[in-house]
């Protein structure tokens, strides 16, 4: 089991299955920037924000100028902001 067979998965939008590879992957190095910046999108597409903001978030603080990790984080908090206004604006 790699990170070829989860990217397979996600293309064939086996998402559920490709994540479980993720988190298995992710128990054996949690600092796979490739693994986290793929569960990310995953969790993105299933509208789980604060998971896909997990992962974004877990990338850049490895590599704090990665850029998909970087657009991913700012879309989900977008997308939060626009969800949840008063959750920002109290």
């Amino acid at each position: 089991m790699d990170i070829t067979e989860a990217k397979l998965l996600f293309e064939q939008n086996e998402l559920e299955k490709s994540i479980q590879i993720l988190n298995e992957l992710i128990l054996t190095n949690v600092s796979d920037i490739q693994v986290l910046n793929l569960r990310g999108r995953i969790h993105y597409k299933m509208q789980n924000w604060g998971n896909a903001m997990n992962d974004y978030s877990a990338v850049l603080e490895i590599d704090p100028g990665n850029a998909d990790a970087k657009s991913g984080l700012e879309m989900a908090k977008s997308i939060l902001g626009y969800f949840t206004p008063d959750m920002f604006n109290p």
